[in-house]
C-alpha cells in the first residue's frame, strides 16, 4: 500500500476493490501503518457481512423452490463469486440475481412474497410485463434485493434479440451445479464470456466499472480450455461482438489475461463496429475514467462519456460511428445558455 497514492487507494475501495486490497497486503506490515488501512479493513469487513446476507438469501429462495419450479439459474455476482473468485466477499455484490424459466418466474415470485419480500420500484407494474425481469424484490429486514430474470437482456435491445442470448441458447448452455449442496444451474464458462463482458459494456459505469473485467480476469485465470469456435459462431456480426472484444483487448493489452492470438484476431474479425483508431478512444476512456478514477471534467463530463462509449460501439462502419460521435457532442441549447449566462437567443422566427 505504500506504493499507492491516498486517491488511488480511495478509489479501489470505492470502486467495490478494498477486500481485494485487503487480502493482497495482508502480509504487509507495512500496509498497516497507512491511515488508510482502516478504510480498507472496514471495506472488507462491510463485504464479508454483505455478501453473508447475500448468500444466505440466496440459499433460503432455493430452499423455498426446491419441488416447486425447476432449478434456478444462479447470475452475476451471486455465481460469479463462488465459482471464480478465491473467496465469495472479494466480488462486491448489489444483489441477488436468478435466472427462472419463463413459466416459473411468478411461483418464485410467490415463494420471496411469503418470505416478507415486495416489489420495489420507481417504475410501474407495467413496465416489467415485458422486461426481462420481473419487478425488483427487497427485503426490509435484511436489506437484500432480488431480481428474477425471464431472460438475459430486454428483448427489445438488439443486443437481447441475438444468438447468444436467445432463450434457446441460454437453456442449452446451463450447466448442473450446486449452491449450499442445492441443485442450481450455472451458465457455460462460454456463456458467461459473452454475458460478463455484454452487461458490462453495455451499462458500464465510472464507478464500479473495473469489478466487470476483474469478473473475466478470474474466469479466464484459471486456465481451462474454452470453446472459443462456439463462442465465435455466436457472435458474428453481433452486437456482443463488439462488447467482448473492447473487453478483452483491454484486459490483454494490460497483460491481465492471456490466450492463443488467434482469439483476438476472430473476435476483432466479427465485430462491425470500430477500427484501430475508436478502440484506442474507448481503451483512453477505460484507462482514465474507470481504472484510474479521474474525474469527469468539462472536456470529458459523464455526458460526453456517454456519448462516446455508446456511439462508437454502435453496429454501423467505424467512421460512421465517428461521425455520429461528433454530431452527438455538439453542445445543446441548455447547455449553451448556462455557459453563456443566460445570453445566448434563440434564432428569431420568420
Amino acid at each position: 500500500m505504500p506504493t499507492f497514492r491516498p486517491a488511488q487507494i480511495r478509489w479501489a475501495v470505492d470502486s467495490g476493490l478494498g477486500p481485494l486490497l485487503r487480502r493482497a497486503t495482508a502480509g504487509d506490515m507495512e500496509a498497516r501503518k497507512s491511515p488508510l488501512w482502516p478504510l480498507v479493513e472496514g471495506a472488507d469487513l462491510t463485504a464479508r457481512v454483505m455478501t453473508g446476507e447475500r448468500l444466505d438469501a440466496a440459499d433460503e429462495m432455493i430452499r423455498v423452490c426446491e419441488g416447486q419450479t425447476p432449478p434456478l439459474t444462479l447470475l452475476k455476482g451471486i455465481s460469479i463469486c463462488e465459482q471464480f473468485y478465491p473467496e465469495p466477499h472479494l466480488r462486491c455484490m448489489g444483489d441477488v440475481d436468478v435466472l427462472s424459466e419463463p413459466a416459473s418466474a411468478s411461483i418464485v415470485e410467490a415463494r420471496l412474497l411469503e418470505l416478507g419480500y415486495r416489489p420495489t420500484s420507481k417504475y410501474p407494474p407495467e413496465f416489467y410485463e415485458a422486461h426481462h425481469h420481473l419487478t425488483p424484490l427487497f427485503h426490509a429486514r435484511t436489506r437484500v434485493w432480488v431480481e428474477i430474470h425471464r431472460g438475459l437482456f430486454p428483448a427489445h435491445r438488439r443486443v437481447g434479440s441475438e444468438r447468444a442470448f436467445s432463450l434457446a441458447n441460454v437453456a442449452a448452455e446451463l450447466r448442473p451445479s450446486t449452491f449450499r449442496n442445492r441443485p442450481v444451474n450455472r451458465l457455460s464458462d462460454e456463456l458467461q464470456v459473452v454475458y460478463i463482458a455484454s452487461h458490462w459494456a453495455f451499462g458500464l459505469r465510472r464507478v464500479g466499472g473495473i469489478v466487470g473485467m476483474l469478473d473475466l480476469v478470474y474466469l479466464l485465470g484459471r486456465g481451462r480450455a474454452l470453446r472459443w469456435q462456439r463462442i465465435f459462431e455466436w457472435l458474428d456480426g453481433s452486437l456482443a461482438s463488439t462488447y467482448v472484444y473492447v473487453l478483452l483487448s483491454y484486459l490483454s493489452d494490460h497483460r491481465l489475461i492471456a490466450f492463443a492470438p488467434d482469439v483476438l484476431r476472430e473476435l476483432f474479425a466479427r465485430q462491425r463496429s470500430f477500427g484501430r483508431a475508436n478502440l484506442k478512444v474507448l481503451h483512453a476512456l477505460l484507462d482514465r475514467y474507470v481504472t484510474e478514477g479521474r474525474e469527469f471534467g468539462a472536456l470529458v463530463s459523464a455526458r460526453n462519456f456517454g456519448i462516446l462509449w455508446k456511439d462508437l460501439q454502435r453496429p454501423n462502419s467505424p467512421s460512421g460511428n465517428v461521425l455520429r460521435a461528433l454530431w452527438s457532442l455538439r453542445p445543446s441549447r441548455a447547455w449553451l445558455r448556462r455557459s453563456l449566462g443566460g445570453s445566448a437567443h434563440s434564432p428569431a422566427r420568420s
